[in-house]
């Protein structure tokens, strides 16, 4: 695929995210999770530690803004509303996927983002397909090294590609090019979900990596996106595969007990959706479509950040946590679907461990 194609894409991917409907219709779960809430929280608000510390940088809030775009002018000004926002809040941020970038050097600029968030977690991101089609180690390092990151995620992105036409649908091997880079660099890899969700056995078999994000069904539906793109009778079946994947909550729970390090990403639309993805075994949250509506105005993306991380203190409150630790402990109730799902899938003493602790 040339630079020419890649632009066009990514663009087209924007367009698409803001004026169409490219949400999943399955809900990211997030409505069977509920606190016990505290009526004498013995807490108080101005004195609630919201901080985290994670691959070796300190976070205000357990919030990072997740990959969405880069390669294009109009991305080069959404990372730098993005990264402005990430500096002022203490939160982290990701760039979209550097192929681009790879594939023409002068467009880094565009994921270059530093000079607005010196301090912040930034995390580089390229895709498991061009790793297979011949990127290595070399590769990965500019990626990250030309942004000044501190993370690399590989993106897995299958779903997307096999219902992308001019998708690259070879995934073979992936794992054990996944552990040569990890073996061949210094610098954290994680391995990322776009909106499929993991499973607990490929959370599994990504162990050996730094951390995973899981990037579950519930929010922006990719398949959607394609099917807004695809011209030809392919169209059909994209909007077959729309809600197909893992919920974030099942994936939450389900990739817990195989990595240090868990993000969760997929449907978060709220403070309480951040607060119990925490409850529930993340370590960090990630936001992307709620972000990107208004990532090209700074100051609706600051208030619209402002009050995300406003909620996320005020539940935290409400349950009686002074810190992101306590959150973790704080009972909650799974009922409904996702107890169903968790149950089948094995996790029937996990759902009343959660309601004991």
């Amino acid at each position: 695929m040339n630079v020419k194609t890649t632009k066009k894409r990514k663009d087209e991917h924007i367009n698409y995210s803001l004026k169409k409907n490219v949400q999943s219709f399955k809900t990211a779960g997030f409505e069977d999770v509920e606190f016990i809430h505290n009526s004498v929280p013995e807490v108080n608000f101005d004195e609630i530690d919201t901080g985290i510390k994670i691959f070796g940088k300190n976070l205000g809030y357990p919030l990072i803004i997740s990959a969405i775009t880069g390669g294009t002018e109009r991305a080069k000004k959404i990372n730098s509303n993005i990264a402005r926002v990430c500096d002022k809040f203490g939160i982290g941020m990701g760039v979209g996927s550097q192929r681009a970038m790879i594939e023409d050097p002068s467009l880094i600029e565009t994921y270059n983002i530093r000079e607005n968030a010196k301090n912040i977690l930034l995390i580089a991101n390229l895709g498991l397909p061009q790793f297979i089609l011949g990127y290595t180690e070399k590769e990965a390092k500019k990626a990250v090294e030309s942004i000044k990151a501190d993370v690399l995620a590989v993106h897995l992105n299958a779903l997307q590609e096999i219902v992308q036409p001019e998708g690259d649908t070879n995934f073979k091997g992936g794992l054990k090019l996944l552990r040569k880079l990890k073996k061949n660099v210094k610098f954290p890899i994680i391995a990322k979900e776009t909106g499929a969700g993991i499973s607990k056995e490929t959370a599994e078999k990504l162990s050996f990596l730094d951390g995973i994000d899981v990037g579950g069904l519930g929010g922006t539906s990719f398949s959607a996106v394609e099917y807004y793109r695809i011209k030809s009778s392919q169209k059909e079946i994209a909007g077959l595969f729309w809600d197909w994947g893992i919920p974030t909550v099942q994936s939450i729970v389900e990739t817990r007990p195989y990595t240090n390090v868990l993000i969760a990403t997929g449907g978060i639309r709220s403070g309480i959706d951040m607060a119990k993805s925490i409850a529930i075994g993340a370590d960090c949250c990630g936001i992307a479509h709620p972000v990107l509506k208004t990532a090209e105005d700074y100051k609706k993306l600051e208030t619209n950040i402002e009050n995300m991380l406003l909620e996320f203190k005020k539940a935290m409150f409400l349950t009686g946590c002074e810190s992101v630790k306590e959150l973790k402990r704080v009972r909650i109730v799974i009922r409904g679907r996702m107890k169903e799902i968790l149950g089948i899938r094995g996790y029937s003493k996990q759902i009343n461990e959660f309601l004991m602790r």
